[in-house]
């Protein structure tokens, strides 16, 4: 429980339809009064519902800050809330459900669970604009079959008003929270805070072309991410980032028609079935959150890699970013693009 809207009423529905609920609240990061974790403690109360606060600040700084800051510095652009959710948050609230006695586990997602031919699956929400379906590829299947999302049936603007039915103005009015938990904005200052310390240093370098020929000057290699444009340098002509190299703190600057590529690699990679998968374009490959799907072919390789052919190129395949596949709606796995 968040204190947010949307794990507040997937508390209120599974009270409704008979669940025995506990909820509890991670504190993964806080800076100032922490106005959400008071929110999920007073409805916890007024829903009569025991509540838990566990405080993962520490694991979360050592494992999600440390990746964050360590994924610029190897000149990728990072993806914490997937790191999280692969390695810490459904972790946690899975074992602290075994030392509850819970069953189940529920969080206010926007996305499905189906069960089809043994299998779980990861699925859309109804709500095309809040789907979170992208953010959860690495969940296992033993994960799965624990999982209930009580809102993916639902529409955001269904969820509000359902709260305001039920008595709960405050909730039914709360905003959306944007970004990562941590950095809701330009990521720039907090990976500079972060170095304070550091013997890390970042420092200016050379933009380039494709050719190796200088263009300018840049702040520093990890002030920078795959497919920016803005906030580099006045030129003739419109560029764009097309690959950083750390180990000579360069950037290469290329035009958009050269940004798009047809296949690309990814590790880490978590797959409900690698028997889904053929050797047809027939899975759909989505590299952003929002409104992007290609046809794509996935050909597994060793340790946990494989290689991501597209049926038509995509632009700004961003190295530490996710792939995720899809068909009929349905998570088939994804993995880091590397």
């Amino acid at each position: 429980m968040s204190g947010g809207t949307d794990s507040s009423v997937a508390a209120i529905l599974l009270l409704e339809q008979g669940y025995e609920v506990v909820g509890i609240t991670f504190r993964f990061w806080e800076e100032g009064e922490n106005s959400h974790l008071q929110d999920a403690i007073s409805l916890s109360k007024q829903l009569g519902i025991e509540h838990i606060t566990f405080d993962a600040r520490n694991i979360f700084k050592e494992t999600i800050i440390g990746y964050f800051v360590d994924e610029y510095l190897s000149g990728r652009t990072p993806f914490p809330c997937v790191k999280c959710n692969n390695e810490i948050k459904w972790k946690l609230i899975l074992n602290e459900a075994d030392r509850l006695g819970c069953e189940k586990v529920a969080m206010g997602h926007y996305s499905r669970i189906l069960h089809e031919n043994d299998r779980y699956f990861v699925s859309e929400g109804v709500d095309s604009d809040k789907d979170q379906s992208f953010f959860l590829w690495g969940l296992s299947q033993v994960q799965l079959s624990r999982i209930v999302f009580p809102l993916g049936q639902f529409h955001k603007t269904e969820v509000r008003k359902m709260a305001a039915r039920r008595g709960f103005k405050k909730v039914s009015e709360k905003k959306d929270s944007l970004g990562a938990c941590f950095c809701s904005g330009d990521y720039r200052p907090f990976l500079k805070s972060q170095l304070v310390n550091s013997d890390q240093v970042i420092f200016p370098g050379n933009f380039i072309d494709e050719e190796g020929k200088v263009l300018g000057r840049h702040e520093g290699f990890p002030l920078y991410t795959v497919g920016q444009r803005r906030g580099l340098i006045h030129l003739n002509r419109k560029v764009f980032v097309k690959k950083i190299q750390p180990e000579t703190n360069e950037i290469i600057l290329a035009p958009l028609e050269n940004m798009y590529k047809t296949e690309f690699f990814i590790r880490d990679i978590n797959v409900v079935d690698k028997s889904l998968f053929s050797n047809e374009f027939d899975t759909i490959c989505r590299i952003r959150y929002r409104k992007q799907n290609t046809l794509s072919r996935v050909i597994f390789l060793e340790n946990k890699t494989a290689k991501v052919q597209l049926a038509e190129p995509l632009e700004s395949i961003a190295p530490g970013q996710t792939a995720v596949f899809y068909r009929d709606g349905k998570v088939l796995g994804g993995g880091f693009i590397s």
